[in-house]
């Protein structure tokens, strides 16, 4: 169970570290606002996750008289307080990630932003005398114990918002707020049955099967920003060609072509064309019968190569 729990605490944190090393791309490529709320949440979690690893690395390979000197002791003394401060700022960074992205009125969103930092500031004053105060100088054991329980612990703040997120992904708007209120409700719900195997099975290991929820959510967030990379700064230009003359695409088809290019969701189209969302999905059936298409993929494909065709 223990080179199970190594392996599995080792792959958890290098696929969380992949991630953010992907964002971070995507951020000196793109260089926007969204990209750099993920990294706050990314990068405090990744750091903590090859923290766990780095202390589980030591703890195995050193000996017992390494392990009870001076240079290791204050290591753990360290390596405790900053795991304390990484988990502490990951919690306040996804907070404030998700309350700004709900679809909820400004008052709610600034009630749920106070009432959650309380919680969160809350629990680091705890943290900080549960594993500093009462380990009376026992550096080792507060580093230990801060590995073993004090991340798995923080993740139960996690299940509210998961909540939150399941409560209000009726009220999402656009394909943005649906595709992460679902993610967030999807990756963190399932917390309520693996505390309990974490408890029954993993509680004195390094690794706990709740670090899997983290993975998830880390690789979630990059295929919800490569796609709003895709659809915001690799979208083609419609064509410049005759649609109406070519391909039999009428005024409307040709309004909706322009939104599909911008990113919007059959909802948003609706929404903005005073539609009803069964008719916007007609058209967009049309459309791709009329272009011999069959997803928006191939359709932005098609466009940018007959935009490519019509300039040369």
């Amino acid at each position: 169970m223990l080179i199970l729990s190594d392996i599995l605490l080792f792959l958890t944190a290098a696929l969380v570290f992949s991630v953010t090393c992907l964002v971070i791309l995507l951020r000196v490529r793109v260089a926007d606002a969204l990209t750099t709320d993920f990294l706050r949440v990314l990068v405090p979690l990744s750091l903590q996750m090859l923290l766990s690893l780095l202390a589980t690395y030591l703890e195995r390979s050193l000996s017992p008289r390494q392990l009870a000197s001076f240079s290791y002791t204050m290591y753990a003394l360290g390596a405790t307080i900053i795991s304390i401060l990484l988990t502490t700022a990951m919690l306040f960074a996804f907070t404030r990630f998700f309350i700004g992205r709900l679809p909820a009125s400004e008052k709610q969103k600034r009630l749920g932003n106070i009432i959650l930092r309380l919680l969160i500031i809350l629990f680091f004053l705890i943290s900080i005398w549960a594993i500093l105060g009462k380990s009376r100088g026992d550096w080792i054991k507060a580093l230990d114990e801060t590995m073993k329980y004090h991340f798995f612990s923080a993740s139960t703040f996690l299940v509210i918002h998961a909540v939150v997120a399941l409560f209000f992904i009726k009220q999402a708007s656009t394909w943005e707020e649906e595709w992460l209120l679902k993610g967030v409700a999807m990756t963190f719900l399932p917390l309520v049955v693996l505390f309990p195997l974490d408890i029954l099975f993993f509680l004195h290991l390094s690794f706990k099967v709740v670090y899997l929820s983290f993975a998830i959510l880390s690789v979630h967030l990059y295929f919800f920003i490569s796609r709003r990379y895709f659809l915001t700064y690799e979208q083609p230009a419609l064509p410049k060609v005759n649609l109406t003359e070519r391909f039999g695409i009428t005024e409307r088809e040709q309004e909706i072509l322009r939104l599909l290019a911008d990113g919007l969701s059959n909802q948003e189209i609706a929404k903005q064309l005073f539609i009803s969302v069964n008719t916007v999905k007609t058209h967009i059936k049309n459309i791709y019968a009329k272009l011999e298409v069959n997803n928006r993929l191939q359709l932005f494909n098609l466009m940018k190569d007959r935009d490519s065709n019509a300039s040369s």
